[in-house]
């Protein structure tokens, strides 16, 4: 069985003006190729979920087991994210969706 530190969750909800619409399948991929491009696939999952809600602020991704939200993700913002929040532990603020998430 195989196990991650993190699993990243995308939308990808194609309904008009969901995240799907607002780049979510290419964010999805992005997340994919970019783990992948640092050899990360032992740590990293990243897998579309379907609608999360938040299609106001999409597209929207999810960070397990953190319980962190980001909203009005691009595909530009993945390096980010991979390299700040699930490699560094620090959550990217500008992204980070405080609306909504676990409870700490």
């Amino acid at each position: 069985m195989l196990s991650f530190k993190k699993h990243v969750l995308v939308c990808t909800n194609e309904k008009p003006l969901h995240c799907g619409e607002k780049g979510g399948l290419q964010l999805l991929e992005a997340f994919r190729q970019e783990v992948k491009n640092r050899n990360l696939q032992s740590e990293i999952y990243a897998t579309k979920t379907g609608c999360t809600s938040q299609h106001h602020c999409g597209p929207t991704v999810i960070i397990y087991p953190d319980g962190v939200w980001y909203k009005e993700v691009t595909t530009a913002d993945v390096p980010e994210i991979i390299e700040s929040h699930l490699l560094g532990g620090k959550i990217v603020a500008r992204l980070y969706n405080k609306e909504i998430g676990l409870k700490k």
